[in-house]
């Protein structure tokens, strides 16, 4: 899996060992969707506007406010995201693979020092979510594991609520004496 940062950006590459089509199933899918990102009510329909929900943190309420802006199944699929300090562009392109399927993803839109925070932040749990839930979730739907991954509760670990906490990232408040 790579899994860069640039600018303002976060790109994901990774090769899963199953169909196109099951791994364009988990992200359109809302319970799914749920069970390796976070629980929502997304439906993949061009402007549907929907919501993911997690433990609120330091600056941030728990919602991530997104809306469909693009969708050519089952190849590519483009969301708004916005949430905390954030207002950026989520984009997913699904591609056949001689090992399986391709899953590039690009979150970009990450502006300031808050928002490269974040993005730093993410990017950190991006390994957990590409590389244990999301293959954790397509394992089960093709038979290879019998045990169901529990939903997320968070889409941020302990750690990442540690890392802010210690960088002081408290919008409108100062950081702890």
């Amino acid at each position: 899996m790579t899994t860069q940062k640039k600018g303002g950006s976060l790109h994901v590459d990774r090769v899963y060992p199953h169909a196109p089509e099951t791994v364009w199933r988990t992200l359109t899918d809302a319970e799914l969707l749920g069970r390796w990102l976070m629980p929502n009510d997304f439906r993949p329909e061009l402007g549907h506007a929907f919501t993911f929900e997690t433990e609120p943190g330091p600056g941030f309420d728990g919602i991530v406010r997104c809306e469909v802006l693009a969708i050519d199944p089952p190849r590519s699929m483009t969301w708004s995201w916005r949430g905390g300090p954030l207002d950026t562009v989520v984009t997913f392109e699904v591609e056949p693979h001689d090992d399986g399927a391709r899953l590039v993803v690009h979150h970009t839109g990450f502006r300031g020092a808050k928002g490269r925070l974040v993005q730093w932040i993410l990017g950190i749990g991006n390994r957990t979510l590409y590389r244990k839930r999301l293959p954790q979730v397509l394992a089960e739907l093709e038979g290879d594991n019998a045990r169901r991954p529990a939903a997320p509760s968070a889409c941020m670990s302990p750690w990442q609520r540690v890392l802010i906490f210690l960088t002081g990232w408290l919008p409108g408040r100062r950081r702890p004496s």
